[in-house]
């Protein structure tokens, strides 16, 4: 799948994750909310991801030691090897000769503190260009990228991306790149398309799986089949409502035009794609590279074979690999398999011009839709100021650059920032506009700064105090003692160890590499934050200068206003259906039937049953571990009598913690607030900080703290789950007494009451949030909305974050309800933080770091004290828990947007239930098999699949971006049928499945998270086993026989969150909700 989505970094982060990919992932993504309630930064959250059998992070920070389990195969090296190969490649001298001749080391250079060696190589024959990053790291990357310059937004990099992958002259399948997603242990795949450059990368733990990859990707890249009918599938076309029917209405279909309608669906992306357009009026920034629905079906066959003969040829190339694995042996692959076909092409002409520079600020108005869920229709413009910055390519090693990303996190990021204080805190706007911030993702960087529903009477008040805090920093500067702030989160980041340092090493590299710039600036970020430092000392105007010369003084500003528009979607589908009437009208009878001809043969191809026996893939039996990793953890009581999980890991300086407070009894009234308590902990200030301090003191001490409610699952389903209140945090060893000083201040004097106008605030912008993330991440909600009819512990999600939650915060919100907040937030932290309530705790870090973590965690256990009486009702949660009974219904969410997000969810099996691993291989089958091909290729959508989640007993299905809705539902009830109908689930579909299966349970983790999954869910190392036996020990039979007892025949719970066009309006068997979960009548 591909998701308009991007890899962005924090603005002062290694720069290792500023690639700002504007677009699309092909990867498989299920989806899921997770939430942080006191959140550390937004970038640097942690996320819980998988079962309860494996729990996965990433990040942009530095992976070494950060790899899973060694499978056979993987071809990992023992560290003196690992040292002796960082030694050898930093041996290589420019000039040397490398796979038999075909590539030249032009630079070499290790790279610290990450402890890793970059080399630079030429192409000999081509001039293709390849960075490789060796590094003690089993988890290797791969990734090639060409810069693609669209001139319009037909989309055609986008569809070219997609077509590429559906086969190729070597491996002529229909879609092979899906194909490999179940041959292959992985750890990512992706296609990206970018706004100037698309690549395709991958990364494995298994030498075989590499090479295997590597073989189809760059058969993909340079030798694809583009077929027509592929075109079609993937880019555009026309059909008829009722296929073979040339009297019903005309339509459009297609996987991008779908896409692309979800991802320009919310007023977000459509403010943030019109305030790029007019920033760049000139260059290739100005289009849109995923392609505008209006415009995608104005791309032809021909267009998109001519762009892929220009842009895709190694000229134009950039290859990146990273890990262990040995450089030669990649290269020689490289060299054989598609470089040595080509000769060396001029593509000079694909350069992407510098933008050409304002002599005066411009002004624009633009008009975008309405939010899901509007909190006062007074205050809905947008507005922003931005400023086109520095050009990378000529300024490739730039101070200012890193000092503008500095800069920004200064003025943007936290309560105690220039802006927030400025627009937020006086309730000029709900939140600040899509794309605030740095952007150094582009050849040229930019500066956005703005404010979301602000009323029109305020639009130019915003404008003038934008003017006054940068002119007010032109004379002051900032205080040393926020840049200082800033800079500990800077070195923090690059000690954390995380599993993808290396696929985002090579994103960060593409911003500026693509463009033959500096090809090391993700590397950068230690030596340039020592020279900031070294500047400032220097130079106390720097930051004065800075401000000046790059905001003040700087001609290419854009203020761009925006108003909204409540029919914004309807009035696209009317244009779309207009236009669609008037081509019918223009059709012949031929014409028609040529439409149904075509029609008919893409659904033939689509159905034919194809032999993909060569593609090549992985056995189970020499690629996957029998044996489950175990981490070691250690159990001992701290703090009399609490227990502790200790895991003694690589964690490189940095020390991690948890502690989990029981939650069964806290009364059943307080449950819907408990998201608003997680979330406003750290924002209200303590006894002896005020917010704004608080802020600071955690970004210049800690990594922040995470907080959030998680269930004790039952593994086998006797029991009532248990819910707690988690807290964690992490921070570099030496501010391990800070962080938990501060951890003690929160825990004991949260200011839960009398920070009024604070809270009003905190509660607009959760309003705000919630009402752009219900058409935005519409898949989240309906499978929660599903899952919370079936079983106890996902009503509770769906009532603490979903529907329910999105229309309490939208009315606490306009009723200014904080005497009611207070009430409630105060109560919970009466009940919840109290020394009784500690269940068990947790400290993940290195051998020496233990002894004064753990007696600093020992202290503030023992120095929790009850801050009021608890509460205590008859009601709980547990027996809230106990008392739950499922309750079948069919409801309808109604946002705007074009597309839809289906849901079903049935009951399922416990993990510790005979047939649970069956079940939970039956749905990557069911995934693979059956709905990739019924949801996605036939019926358009971005994507859909189903999960079998053990540890909940659930198992749900799901589509996003779709364009269909009850046809999808019984796509989902079909797929029962073929489960269950002997034959369809082969030893093929079997061992392909066990794969998808270990590839998400064996998957990287780092060193923080290793343990981790074992103490949130309480399953034993033997139920672990025992569940990894019987994934390995199924059969197809199996499979099939779960299907038919566990799923045939039962009835399922269904949620459809869609446009309001497609809603079932005036049918009884259905709920019509709108987006703030109020029933919505005809």
């Amino acid at each position: 799948m591909r998701a308009r989505a991007a890899v962005r970094g924090a603005s002062v982060r290694a720069r290792a994750s500023r690639a700002r990919v504007e677009g699309r992932t092909r990867a498989r993504r299920e989806g899921g909310r997770a939430h942080a309630g006191t959140r550390a930064r937004a970038s640097r959250r942690e996320v819980i991801a998988g079962t309860a059998t494996a729990i996965g992070t990433s990040g942009a920070g530095y992976g070494r030691g950060a790899s899973a389990a060694i499978a056979p195969g993987m071809g990992a090296v023992k560290a003196s090897d690992a040292r002796a190969m960082l030694d050898a490649l930093e041996a290589l001298t420019p000039g040397t000769r490398l796979a038999n001749g075909a590539f030249e080391v032009t630079s070499t250079r290790r790279v610290m503190p990450y402890d890793v060696v970059a080399v630079e190589l030429e192409h000999v024959k081509t001039g293709a260009k390849h960075l490789h990053v060796g590094a003690d790291d089993s988890n290797n990357s791969f990734n090639v990228a060409f810069r693609t310059t669209p001139r319009d937004s037909t989309g055609v990099a986008h569809v070219l991306e997609h077509t590429v992958l559906c086969g190729s002259e070597k491996y002529p399948v229909r879609d092979p790149f899906f194909n490999m997603l179940r041959r292959s242990l992985s750890t990512f795949m992706n296609a990206m398309t970018a706004s100037d450059f698309t690549c395709y990368p991958f990364s494995t733990m298994n030498r075989v799986d590499y090479k295997n990859l590597l073989d189809v990707y760059l058969d993909a890249a340079f030798f694809p089949k583009i077929a027509e009918i592929d075109f079609s599938q993937e880019g555009h076309r026309f059909e008829f409502a009722k296929m073979e029917d040339p009297t019903s209405d005309l339509i459009y279909k297609g996987i991008v035009f779908n896409e692309m309608k979800g991802a320009m669906g919310s007023q977000s992306a459509r403010y943030g794609r019109a305030l790029g357009e007019h920033l760049f009026p000139t260059s290739t920034y100005h289009w849109n590279s995923g392609g505008d629905p209006i415009n995608i079906p104005d791309l032809t066959y021909e267009q998109l074979r001519n762009f892929h003969a220009v842009h895709y040829h190694p000229s134009n190339s950039k290859f990146y690999t990273y890990g262990d694995f040995p450089l030669e042996e990649t290269l020689q692959q490289i060299e054989d398999s598609a470089l040595s076909r080509f000769d060396k092409l001029d593509v000079s002409k694909l350069v992407v011009e510098d933008e050409k520079r304002f002599i005066a600020p411009k002004r624009v108005e633009v008009t975008v839709p309405a939010d899901a869920v509007v909190a006062d229709k007074n205050k809905q413009s947008i507005i922003s100021l931005a400023w086109l910055m520095i050009n990378q390519i000529k300024e490739p090693v730039s101070l200012d650059n890193f000092a503008l990303g500095v800069a920004s996190d200064l003025l943007t990021n936290g309560p105690q920032s220039y802006f927030y204080e400025a627009l937020l805190e006086p309730r000029l706007g709900s939140a600040f506009a899509s794309g605030t911030g740095y952007n150094g993702s582009r050849r040229e960087t930019s500066f956005a700064v703005g404010l979301k529903d602000v009323a029109e009477s305020d639009v130019n008040k915003v404008e003038k105090i934008i003017e006054e805090v940068l002119e007010r920093i032109a004379r002051e500067g900032f205080p040393r003692e926020r840049v200082e702030a800033v800079m500990h989160q800077i070195e923090l980041d690059s000690a954390v160890v995380t599993t993808q340092f290396g696929l985002y090493t090579g994103f960060g590299a593409y911003s500026t590499w693509v463009h033959d710039g500096d090809a090391l600036n993700a590397l950068r970020t230690p030596e340039l934050a020592a020279k900031l430092n070294s500047a400032l000392d220097a130079d106390p105007q720097y930051w004065q200068k800075l401000i000046k010369k790059w905001f003040l003084d700087n001609k290419h500003r854009l203020t761009i206003t925006a108003r909204t528009d409540e029919e914004y979607d309807k009035k696209l589908d009317e244009a779309e259906k207009k236009k669609l009437k008037q081509i019918e009208k223009t059709l012949s009878d031929q014409e028609k039937q040529k439409i149904v001809a075509n029609a008919l043969l893409l659904k033939d191809n689509q159905d034919k049953k194809e032999d993909v026996s060569v593609l090549p893939t992985l056995v189970v039996s020499e690629a996957v571990e029998k044996g489950i990793k175990r981490w070691g953890s250690k159990h001992m009581k701290i703090a009399d009598g609490v227990p502790l999980q200790y895991d003694e890991q690589p964690t490189n300086g940095v020390v991690y913690f948890t502690t989990h407070f029981d939650l069964d009894g806290l009364p059943e009234r307080l449950v819907p607030y408990l998201d608003l308590f997680t979330d406003f902990m750290d924002q209200l200030g303590t006894e002896k900080m005020k917010f704004k301090d608080l802020a600071e003191e955690i970004k210049l001490r800690t990594g922040g703290f995470s907080v959030g409610s998680v269930f004790r699952p039952s593994a086998d389903g006797t029991k009532t789950q248990q819910l707690s209140l988690s807290i964690s945090g992490h921070a570099l060893e030496r501010n391990v007494d800070a962080m938990f000083d501060i951890l003690t201040d929160l825990t004991e004097s949260v200011k839960w009451r009398g920070e009024e106008e604070r809270l009003k605030l905190l509660l607009a912008r959760r309003a705000t949030a919630l009402g752009s993330s219900v058409g935005q991440q519409g898949m989240t909600y309906a499978r929660a909305l599903a899952g919370s009819q079936i079983n106890a512990a996902s009503a509770f999600g769906n009532e603490t974050g979903g529907m329910p939650h999105v229309g309490l915060v939208s009315r606490l919100s306009k009723e200014n309800a904080t005497e009611e907040v207070e009430n409630a937030l105060s109560e919970i932290a009466a009940y919840a933080l109290r020394p009784e309530r500690v269940q068990r705790c947790r400290l993940a870090c290195q051998k020496e770091s233990f002894n004064a973590a753990e007696r600093s965690f020992a202290q503030y256990l023992k120095s929790i004290k009850p801050v009021a009486v608890a509460p205590s009702d008859k009601d709980t949660v547990e027996t809230k828990l106990k008392s739950f009974k499922p309750e079948l219904k069919k409801v309808f969410v109604s946002v705007t947007g074009q597309t839809n997000y289906c849901s079903a969810a049935l009951p399922a099996l416990p993990y510790t239930h005979p047939d649970a691993p069956a079940l939970f291989l039956l749905a990557q089958a069911l995934s693979a098999g059956y709905l990739h091909r019924e949801i996605r290729e036939k019926g358009g959508a971005y994507g859909g699949g189903c999960a079998s989640d053990p540890m909940n007993a659930l198992f749900t299905f799901f589509s996003y971006r779709d364009p269909n809705t009850t046809e999808t539902l019984d796509t989902f009830a079909k797929s029962i049928d073929w489960a269950t109908t002997e034959g369809n689930i082969t030893k093929k579909e079997l061992e392909e499945a066990q794969l998808r299966a270990f590839k998400t349970l064996d998957a990287p983790l780092a060193p923080s998270a290793r343990g981790q999954s074992s103490f949130i869910s309480g399953v034993t190392e033997a139920e672990r086993q025992r569940f990894r036996d019987g994934l390995l020990c199924a059969s197809p039979e199996d499979l099939r026989r779960a299907a038919a007892r566990h799923l045939a025949g039962v009835e399922p719970a269904i949620a459809i969150v869609g446009s309001a066009e497609k809603a079932p309006m005036g049918d009884a068997k259905w709920i019509n909700l709108d987006a703030q979960g109020a029933p919505r009548v005809v």
